[in-house]
């Protein structure tokens, strides 16, 4: 069976982050073990989620008592991960904080087995704000994506150089990367044991798409932001863990509420410091015409994995 094959007969995107309402602002999610890091479920997976019970619960479009708002859009998403999250149901609770005239605060609670695991603050803001200027990074310097039918390439065989392939997944790597096709463009491989030059900031990151096609949405976004191995495991010598204890995403682009047009987002992926058993992350996601689509900020326990 292709990955392809393997990832639709396992559902789609769509399914693995789709909520069911069971009403007053509740809603309950099937998490997906698919979608899972070695120790529990992805923590940009489950921001998808939280991001599918804000859209259904209509945040984007009413305020907490139902009234009829300018329609806006989810510009931040702060999730605190209080404890890991396994494959199984998981309870989200969605309450908007204060819908003002141009920013809406919505607050979340996911828990799983009748304890919390996630707290969550979202920010959605109207899309016609006045702007005092304008300005934005530009992308890291990479090949183009592979086409969508590319072939999966096996790890010894792939180039970073601007292969025409899909890095094809090991029997080592966590589950996710059966559900995700990535395309590696910059830094190098985890756990490569390469020391690092004083100052240096260890990045990775390339190319990443669905193996099936859909829009652009801030569901896919929150994805993104945290479906690449950390920058941190590059300079080890031996495999370690990087649970997430806070995720902050800020979506900078405009998304029409049908989406972006499907193609693969370019991910770069930067760590200045760790210390003391904890290091951070910076994502700054790209469409391929350069459009910065958003960027985020992550903290995580950062320590040996346990034989």
């Amino acid at each position: 069976m292709s990955r392809t094959d393997e990832a639709a007969a396992a559902g789609t995107f769509e399914q693995a982050t789709a909520v069911t309402p069971l009403g007053d602002g509740r809603f309950r999610a099937e998490v997906d073990p698919g979608w899972s890091t070695p120790i529990a479920a992805n923590g940009g997976y489950l921001a998808a989620i939280l991001v599918r019970a804000i859209e259904a619960h209509g945040a984007t479009q009413s305020d907490g008592a139902g009234n009829a708002v300018s329609p806006r859009q989810l510009r931040s998403l702060t999730c605190h991960y209080l404890r890991p999250v396994k494959g199984g149901p998981l309870d989200v609770r969605v309450e908007v904080v204060r819908a003002g005239r141009r920013i809406s605060t919505v607050e979340l609670t996911a828990a799983q087995d009748g304890k919390d695991a996630i707290r969550a603050l979202a920010a959605l803001a109207v899309l016609d704000l006045p702007a005092a200027g304008q300005w934005e990074p530009e992308p890291p310097r990479v090949g183009p994506p592979p086409a969508r039918d590319a072939p999966l390439i096996a790890p010894d065989d792939y180039r970073r150089d601007g292969g025409a392939g899909w890095l094809g997944p090991t029997p080592t790597m966590p589950p996710m990367f059966r559900r995700v096709r990535v395309a590696p463009r910059i830094g190098g491989v985890p756990f490569s044991n390469r020391p690092l030059p004083t100052g240096e900031a260890p990045e990775t990151g390339g190319w990443i798409a669905l193996p099936e096609a859909r829009p652009i949405d801030a569901a896919f976004i929150a994805l993104c932001t945290d479906v690449w191995w950390p920058p941190a495991f590059q300079p080890l010598g031996r495999p370690a863990i990087a649970p997430t204890i806070d995720l902050t995403i800020h979506v900078r682009a405009d998304i029409p509420p049908e989406g972006l047009p499907d193609r693969p987002v370019l991910g770069w992926y930067r760590s200045t410091a760790a210390h003391g058993g904890l290091m951070e992350e910076d994502a700054a996601l790209f469409l391929p015409d350069g459009t910065l689509l958003a960027h985020a900020r992550q903290l995580a326990i950062f320590m040996p994995l346990e034989g």
